[in-house]
């Protein structure tokens, strides 16, 4: 039986790299690199595509940057959201970047979990570990996300206070 597929999605490739290698080093899960939106497009067509195969290893799991040249994570959440509707892709932001914004977006686009940069390997792969630990962890996470960012919600405002 195949592991389960990720797709890291990150425009620096040393760092896309480092994830990667993070992930396999787990011995539990494929990881497949995309340095851009379009890349990533390619791959999801290729892996979750219409043409059904037995062998098809379709990709579980994204793990997002936020910001990339020409499309950025963001909008590449929710142009995925729209191509690939009735798939259970979960999304894990991997970001440096955490503003109110952005978490509303994020949330918005269904995610699963929110990382930022630099990530830990172990917390990385303690996430990627509970999203494939039980059918219903996609929805779990996502709810615990979005409950995360009402809080983060409340903390952006004192801040603004």
């Amino acid at each position: 039986m195949a592991k389960p597929l990720i797709l890291v999605v990150e425009d620096e490739v040393s760092y896309a790299q480092k994830i990667a290698e993070t992930i396999q080093i787990s011995g539990r899960y494929e990881a497949l690199v995309a340095n851009s939106a379009k890349d990533a497009f390619a791959l999801l067509q290729k892996h979750n595509g219409k043409i059904w195969s037995l062998f098809r290893n379709p990709i579980r799991l994204i793990l997002l940057d936020i910001k990339m040249p020409e499309m950025d994570g963001l909008q590449f959440l929710a142009e995925m959201r729209k191509q690939f509707p009735a798939e259970r892709i979960g999304v894990v932001m991997v970001t440096a970047y955490e503003d109110e914004e952005k978490w509303d977006k994020a949330t918005n686009g269904w995610v699963v979990g929110y990382i930022t940069k630099p990530f830990d390997p172990l917390t990385l792969v303690s996430v990627i570990d509970r999203f494939f630990s039980n059918p219903e962890a996609y929805v779990d996470m996502t709810l615990e996300t979005f409950e995360r960012h009402i809080q983060k919600k409340e903390e952006f405002k004192k801040k603004e206070g």
